[in-house]
């Protein structure tokens, strides 16, 4: 079902892709700066008129401050369902960002690590993250987990080694001061890693692991960030999340059923306890979820697939808010009006909103 899903996820990625893609040619530079309004705010890929864009609203999905991407010159452009990553005190997001594409029929998108202050300024590329995407801050703020991913269908040189072809992707850590890398799970044919998390400790890292040959369905790993090992937090899963006291971990969950999008939204205890569901939106997938600093909310993206692939797909795609409980869902729009691809809730003291009331 996540493979499904992915599929979905992927066509409604397509049009954002390729406009960027299109006018890279253009040319240009960041984005307008302005005073950060005052919080909490949430940093959203949001995509309107064929462009994405990455902005921080508040709770409301409004007051909107553009940080990157959003126009035909405003490179990097913002790689559409890559979320952001605040650093723990709030001050810098990180964001994957599209800077050129490759020669070839596929054109594929050339992508780094960018990181941008709050209020939109002093962005820039972090070095030795070529092909990156999927950025996690570490709570010290010194180092930044990132996926990289090869796919080719011609021979290529993969961990010094010559393939005829590799489909496959690994998590690496860089220091931001020097961009010295350290890669930490191995690349294998077939097999993908995707970084999504640090524990508030900075010793473990969570990601899904996916491997076409073993598993039918993704499974999410904590890693521990020295090297050390890893070990399976439960049997199917993908984008686990920390809670922001390292109590809890969220994850998403497909399920089979009459609609190719189902996937809902779970919650377990970091040391294996009982799992508990948080979402029963048949029909509808979430994307991404981020945790309220007082870990009693939380705000995710979904997507909903309407018709079939045979009649052409139509997407509905926006953001929802829900208490730790599973209470009280609420309906986001942004204004001005886009389409929420991924969301991040920005950290840091006097930044959370607790519970909402219903």
């Amino acid at each position: 079902m996540q493979r499904v899903l992915g599929r979905v996820i992927g066509a409604l990625a397509v049009a954002a892709v390729l406009a960027a893609a299109a006018l890279l040619t253009l040319g240009g530079s960041g984005a307008a700066t302005a005073a950060a309004p005052p919080g909490p705010r949430l940093a959203v890929v949001a995509v309107a008129k064929r462009l994405a864009e990455l902005r921080t609203v508040d709770l409301h999905g409004r007051q909107p401050l553009r940080l990157a991407g959003g126009g035909p010159r405003t490179k990097p452009y913002v790689d559409t369902f890559s979320p952001p990553s605040w650093s723990f005190d709030g001050a810098q997001v990180a964001f994957s960002g599209i800077t050129g594409s490759r020669d070839g029929d596929d054109h594929e998108p050339i992508r780094s690590i960018f990181v941008v202050r709050a209020d939109g300024s002093g962005m820039r590329p972090i070095r030795g993250t070529n092909g990156a995407t999927f950025p996690v801050f570490s709570p010290d703020g010194q180092t930044v987990a990132f996926t990289r991913a090869l796919d080719r269908e011609e021979p290529t040189k993969v961990g010094g080694k010559l393939r005829q072809e590799f489909h496959g992707s690994s998590i690496w850590l860089v220091d931001l001061k020097s961009g010295k890398q350290r890669q930490l799970t191995p690349w294998r044919d077939g097999v993908k890693y995707l970084a999504s998390s640090f524990s508030p400790d900075g010793s473990t890292l969570l990601a899904t692991h996916d491997d076409d040959r073993l598993l039918n369905e993704p499974e999410p790993v904590a890693l521990q960030v020295d090297g050390s090992g890893s070990r399976r937090l439960f049997a199917e899963g993908s984008s686990p999340i920390y809670s922001p006291d390292g109590s809890e971990i969220v994850f998403n969950r497909g399920f089979t059923g009459e609609s190719e999008t189902d996937g809902d939204l779970f919650v377990i205890s970091a040391d294996g306890g009982q799992v508990r569901r948080l979402t029963n939106t048949p029909g509808r997938a979430e994307l991404s979820v981020s945790w309220d600093p007082s870990g009693q909310r939380l705000v995710y993206s979904w997507v909903q697939a309407f018709g079939s692939a045979d009649e052409g797909l139509a997407f509905g795609v926006g953001l929802m808010q829900v208490n730790a409980d599973g209470s009280c869902p609420q309906k986001m729009t942004l204004k001005p009006r886009a389409s929420a691809i991924a969301v991040a809730w920005q950290p840091g003291p006097g930044r959370g909103a607790g519970r909402i009331e219903c």
